[in-house]
């Protein structure tokens, strides 16, 4: 007797595209992403800082995530509201006493190398870890744990460990729940066939855990910026943080070819990690047309970009000339280096 074999079980697409902070990664949500659908912009624009304010994952997952109940207890997904897994809860109690102490250390640690990491935001963004952290299953936390990381930019681990001989072995616990945080998201996902596809900053592996185990069916994209663009970058997010900055941001010639430079470059770590990549200078300064569709067609809206291509190429034209024009007002000497020049 012949036997019907069952169809393979679909599984869940993953895509993650990792776009530095200031380089657009919420102009790229709207447009990229969403492709024509609803947004979910949880802000309005920001017409003086051309500033776009968008959700960045976009995924059925999206019940998963932290304050959202069901009144109906029968509903499918009404289980996916409360804790998932008993012993993933169990472990957030027992990290939060040593991310507390980790927060009080990396805080002092900073100080004495005369870095305010409250004016940069950094304690607060390990507090909302510290606060949240049954919740991490439930998110894309990783704007946040970067905070945890982020000491490591600037003072090399040996003097961080002269000050606190155990720094390794704690960032090991956190980093392992972390991990284990985000395998659980990604296990959700799988098991329920819900797509999740979402920009963010930087590779998971750099902020969340460099022993996170990815799952076997996710695709990796991560934008490139030279030295040249890495600096107008720096300059374009300051300016839209603080609104006034100190105009002295240099951009120097590199006549080698970039190459080396951006391999070096730790904006690019997350492209070195990643299956596929595109050009900050390509898709803003360039406006290349094959290099904005690539973006379009890594999240499956391919089409919609040949359909609407003429005024895709138009909004993101109009989206770095306002980036410029908020460069040449309040960083005039940087205006004059990239006018035509970068």
């Amino acid at each position: 007797k012949e036997t019907i074999k069952e169809a393979p079980k679909e599984k869940a697409k993953f895509r993650e595209f990792y776009v530095p902070g200031g380089a657009g990664s919420n102009f790229l949500a709207s447009k990229c992403l969403w492709a024509g659908d609803e947004s979910q912009e949880f802000n309005p624009y920001d017409v003086s800082q051309n500033e776009f304010f968008i959700n960045r994952v976009k995924s059925d997952g999206k019940w998963m995530s932290y304050g959202i109940r069901n009144p109906d207890p029968t509903s499918p997904t009404a289980k996916y509201y409360e804790c998932p897994d008993q012993n993933l809860i169990n472990e957030s109690i027992k990290i939060k006493p040593l991310l507390i102490e980790l927060n009080k250390s990396l805080s002092e640690i900073n100080k004495l190398y005369l870095i305010d990491d409250h004016e940069d935001g950094l304690h607060e963004d390990r507090t909302t870890v510290i606060d949240f952290c049954e919740h991490i299953w439930r998110e894309e936390f990783s704007l946040w744990t970067k905070a945890f990381f982020q000491i490591l930019y600037w003072i090399p681990q040996k003097l961080i460990e002269e000050y606190d001989i155990n720094f390794e072995h704690k960032m090991k616990q956190i980093e392992d729940f972390f991990a284990k945080c985000r395998e659980y998201y990604y296990d959700e996902c799988n098991r329920n066939n819900w797509d999740m596809f979402q920009i963010t900053h930087m590779h998971p592996y750099l902020v969340i855990s460099p022993r996170l185990k990815l799952p076997e069916n996710i695709d990796t994209m991560a934008m490139e910026l030279d030295g040249e663009m890495d600096m107008y970058n720096n300059a374009l997010a300051d300016i839209k943080v603080q609104e006034s900055v100190s105009d002295n941001y240099f951009i120097v010639k590199d006549k080698t070819g970039l190459s080396e430079k951006t391999k070096n470059l730790y904006v690019n770590k997350s492209v070195a990690l990643s299956n596929k990549k595109v050009s900050y200078r390509k898709i803003f300064f360039e406006n290349d047309e094959n290099e904005i569709r690539t973006m379009y067609e890594f999240f499956d809206n391919a089409n919609y970009f040949d359909k609407n291509k003429t005024i895709i190429m138009k909004e993101f034209k109009e989206y770095h000339e306002n980036n410029i024009k908020l460069v040449k007002k309040l960083a005039p000497k940087l205006y004059e280096q990239i006018n035509g020049k970068v």
